[in-house]
């Protein structure tokens, strides 16, 4: 009898081990951009790994966003931060870099950094990058770092940031 209760015990032991080691499969499915259904993750998990955490938590950081002026324009615009590949303080003036287009935001830098997303780093004392465009980065001599967005724009990481944007891009890769 004890020796079956210990053979269970075993059989258990082994499924959860097997359970940590799967695969995780990702199914996407691209909706018609005529489709009335909305955007939609759906997760099915054992358990809520970190990784699985930091997923949720960068879909949900997704959906925020901010309203600032398009560049020669007075029109106001909704950006979301994803969209954001790195932000400039110029001037007292916040420039925020999207793929194609630039907007202006008037409020201090201490103040976007508050409301802006974990993945918007601080690169240098006026700049700031959404460590998800970054495609590779060049260290220099010197301890600066230049970083090469998927926009194919360089930025220069002064060295008194480098170890936090390391940081930063090690715990979105792990």
């Amino acid at each position: 009898m004890d020796l079956h209760q210990n053979h269970s015990f075993n059989n258990c032991n082994s499924r959860l081990t097997e359970r940590r080691r799967r695969i995780i499969r990702i199914n996407v499915i691209q909706l018609d951009k005529k489709s009335p259904k909305e955007d939609e993750v759906l997760f099915h998990v054992h358990e809520v790994t970190p990784t699985i955490g930091e997923a949720i938590k960068l879909l949900k950081n997704n959906q925020r966003a901010i309203l600032a002026t398009l560049m020669n324009s007075e029109r106001e615009v909704k950006i979301n931060f994803s969209n954001i590949l790195y932000v400039e303080y110029v001037e007292r003036q916040i420039f925020l870099y999207t793929e194609n287009k630039t907007y202006l935001l008037r409020k201090s830098l201490v103040n976007f950094k508050k409301q802006s997303p974990e993945y918007l780093v601080q690169i240098s004392k006026n700049t700031l990058v959404n460590i998800y465009s970054v495609v590779d980065f060049t260290p220099h001599i010197n301890g600066n770092l230049t970083l090469q967005l998927t926009s194919r724009e360089n930025l220069i990481v002064s060295r008194r940031y480098v170890a936090k944007l390391r940081a930063a891009l090690k715990s979105i890769i792990e």
